[in-house]
């Protein structure tokens, strides 16, 4: 697939498939997030690939991190925010639900990908940490789309549970969980969210 292509069809998919994703694929987009950009060539970044029977394992603590935002914000406030988020709806009865039952499942991903980083006790260390983490995860998910996997890149369920999920997963304190990522072929179509004009983010400089 073009570059271009790639990255102006790329949904976010929150339904996907149950169909088998062979390794050899898997690393494939893996390698492709292993080359992303790094400051001083650190490459910071580590990968955990979760099957299927351990994200069901782990639906629990992805649950109550999803629970414990709504009680924070509130449902009503929350459905405002998720209005141009397309959403599977299936039989929800609101866009609050539908989501919730997206932390829960994964929306039924085969797979998911973990991608964590040391905790620097430099802030500049740790703020290229996680950047470099973060060109690694946009690597991984156009690798992705270029095979016909669709994926989500999700940070909402570390908000409130990251300590449970990085114990769960044997991670250690001293790193930090930038991206938990579910890819599978994707069963629904989602639209392009609206975007924000580009000439309202952009300033141009001519000396």
């Amino acid at each position: 697939m073009e570059v271009y292509e790639a990255i102006r069809t790329r949904r976010s998919i929150r339904k996907f498939k149950n169909d088998h994703i062979p390794e050899d694929t898997i690393n494939k987009i893996l390698e492709a997030a292993n080359l992303a950009p790094t400051a001083g060539n650190r490459q910071p970044w580590e990968f955990i690939v979760i099957d299927r029977s351990t994200l069901d394992r782990l639906s629990g603590i992805t649950d109550q991190s999803f629970k414990g935002r709504i009680e924070e914000v509130g449902r009503a406030s929350y459905n405002e925010r998720l209005k141009d988020l397309p959403i599977p709806m299936e039989d929800s009865v609101d866009k609050v639900e539908a989501l919730n039952r997206f932390y829960r499942t994964l929306g039924g991903a085969p797979i998911a990908v973990v991608v964590h980083v040391e905790r620097d006790i430099d802030p500049w260390a740790w703020k290229n940490n996680v950047s470099d983490a973060s060109a690694a995860i946009e690597n991984l998910i156009l690798a992705a789309w270029n095979e016909g996997l669709g994926s989500c890149w999700m940070t909402g369920p570390l908000q409130k549970r990251a300590k449970e999920i990085q114990g769960f997963l044997h991670i250690p304190e001293s790193r930090e969980i930038v991206g938990i990522i579910p890819i599978g072929v994707p069963a629904h179509s989602p639209p392009t969210p609206p975007k924000m004009n580009l000439k309202s983010k952009l300033k141009w400089i001519k000396l």
